[in-house]
């Protein structure tokens, strides 16, 4: 019996100090609310209220490009003004969604509720929330600065992949895949970027970040059926320069903070020169000489920095060019039949068609061009066959073998001073060629001696 009082006493207080007020589910002030270009905003306010309460009116509004009322709920009648019409439907008693919004309708959003409360007393609550709409693009770019790291005490270079809309860190992730193949977490989220710092020595190639499909409609990337993804290019040379540049804006300023302490003793020692002009003198004297050999070797590291970015320039204008081929597509071919090859196991440069069987060179230049070619065991046939350069005979190898099973080969090999666009290649000569058929016997090189400029 005494519980029983006890619960009815307790329901009757807390009926009795209850009001009109905003829910427990209701959203926060100043709440931020994320939604996606061309979807639907929802604003779930939403106020509790007891018996012999009563709502007046509910009134929306929106501040961003502009200042305007959304909608106003009277009597329970919902008017949506016209720049939101046709787009606003009601949820609860307080809240909204608004259909179809767009990046240039972000901004704060705020409800007015007012209402009579028990006693007959007005009441007024009011609420905002900080509305924005992600536009849904994805970029990966290289960052043209590059980040010292604490942990490592080393300069990185950095890559970049978004941009989002979110403040904090979103509620998915961006994951990486590196020139080998490997999948690495982005280091770390700043301003709209997952940014993934290199370890060191960088490696050259293609970085690749990319979103779940799963996580696709929350990072604003819509109508995707695979994985959302971007690559960017990283080139080693230009990262080591990237690199060597901070480290050098790294001891400048270094050389300026000695100065700018060299300054300040000076002033120091002034202001203790009336005291012993003899002590001065040895103290200027010995932190001069400190300051020099300090001043000294970190000019003589920036002369090392600035050396070795101006070879690394020069390595970065050189030209590489390079292929290997292997294997023959045809082990018997006929007189004027271009050698083509099966495999390319390095065609640097790219100046080598496999499905032709030549090589084209991109600029003007000294080349070595290479050929080694196995006669067909036991056969008693030959070989012959030219290196061609833009249709003409450059160079001949001929070899003849008997039907002893012994094993004959050739090889050629010339230096020549190709010009941008001319073609090389082998070609056969006559009908007698017997070649071996094992896929390594049979091969055609070529690489830059030097650039012409």
């Amino acid at each position: 019996m005494g519980t029983l009082l006890f619960t009815l006493l307790l329901t009757t207080l807390v009926s009795e100090s209850s009001g009109v007020q905003w829910s427990s589910s209701a959203l926060k002030e100043d709440a931020a609310v994320y939604t996606c270009d061309n979807s639907d905003l929802t604003l779930s306010w939403e106020v509790s209220k007891t018996t012999g309460e009563t709502i007046v009116d509910v009134q929306w509004f929106y501040e961003g490009r502009s200042q305007e009322m959304i909608a106003i709920l009277s009597h329970g009648h919902l008017n949506v003004m016209p720049s939101f019409s046709g787009r606003v439907e009601l949820t609860a008693n307080a809240g909204i969604v608004i259909h179809h919004v767009t990046t240039g309708e972000k901004g704060n959003y705020s409800v007015e509720v007012n209402a009579f409360d028990k006693s007959g007393q007005f009441v007024t609550l009011r609420r905002m929330a900080s509305v924005i709409i992600g536009d849904g693009h994805l970029h990966a770019s290289q960052m043209a600065v590059a980040v010292f790291r604490n942990s490592t005490q080393q300069w990185h270079v950095v890559l970049a992949c978004g941009t989002f809309t979110y403040h904090d860190t979103p509620p998915f992730t961006v994951e990486w895949t590196t020139p080998s193949g490997q999948s690495v977490s982005s280091s770390q989220y700043k301003e709209g970027q997952f940014l993934l710092l290199l370890d060191n020595p960088v490696s050259g190639g293609s970085y690749t970040c990319h979103v779940p499909h799963s996580s696709a409609s929350v990072a604003c990337l819509h109508g995707n059926n695979t994985d959302v993804s971007s690559t960017v290019v990283v080139d080693d040379v230009k990262s080591r320069l990237t690199l060597l540049e901070a480290e050098n804006q790294q001891l400048k300023g270094s050389v300026m903070e000695l100065k700018a302490e060299n300054g300040q003793l000076k002033d120091h020692l002034v202001k203790q020169e009336n005291h012993t002009n003899v002590r001065i003198n040895d103290v200027v004297n010995q932190t001069k000489d400190h300051i020099n050999d300090v001043v000294n070797q970190t000019t003589a590291r920036i002369d090392s920095v600035s050396s070795l970015l101006s070879q690394h320039l020069h390595d970065e204008k050189t030209k590489q060019v390079s292929f290997h081929a292997t294997g023959l597509k045809d082990t018997t071919p006929s007189n004027g039949d271009v050698l083509i090859t099966t495999t390319v196991h390095n065609n640097q440069g790219n100046g080598f068609d496999l499905s032709t069987g030549k090589f084209t060179a991109p600029f003007n230049g000294t080349y070595c061009f290479m050929s080694s070619l196995f006669g067909n065991y036991g056969s008693g046939d030959s070989i012959a066959v030219f290196l061609m350069v833009d249709g003409l005979p450059e160079l001949v190898v001929l070899t003849s073998f008997d039907s002893s099973g012994d094993y004959d080969a050739a090889s050629l090999q010339a230096v020549l001073s190709v010009r941008a666009g001319q073609s090389v290649w082998l070609e056969a000569v006559d009908d007698s060629n017997q070649f071996s058929s094992y896929s390594r016997a049979n091969s055609f090189s070529g690489f830059l001696v030097s650039y012409d400029l």
